[in-house]
């Protein structure tokens, strides 16, 4: 049986929004409105939700990349896209975008090349 790989793109807009849902939903309360600042890290992929507010330190949201991971999935579950329960799914920068990949493997071939490839 051969492999197949999806690959979901969020654009930054959708990752903010996932991510203070994902919050929400797990009882940790993240301001709605937009964010005044909205940073990745490249090469870990940890980001950060920076709100300037009133005060004179602006409040601060830190995810690591498993909790984006997270809020991408739920993401792609709220809005109808379904992802199947037994398959690989990673979070991946492509092209100055995040990807959420999704590796439903074959029988001869459980590793992930195609994000190999991609990253060259």
């Amino acid at each position: 049986m051969a492999s197949e790989y999806r690959c979901i793109l969020f654009t930054w807009r959708d990752v903010r929004e996932a991510l203070v849902v994902y919050q929400r939903k797990r009882g940790q309360a993240v301001p709605i409105r937009t964010p005044d600042e909205f940073k990745i890290d490249t090469e870990t992929l940890n980001s950060e939700l920076i709100f300037a507010g009133g005060g004179p330190r602006p409040e601060r949201y830190r995810f690591d990349r498993a909790t984006l991971s997270a809020a991408m999935i739920l993401a792609c579950k709220d809005k109808g896209i379904r992802l199947p329960l037994k398959s690989t799914k990673q979070v991946y920068l492509l092209e100055k975008r995040l990807a959420l990949v999704v590796h439903i493997a074959g029988q001869d071939a459980p590793e992930f090349l195609a994000l190999e490839l991609a990253k060259r």
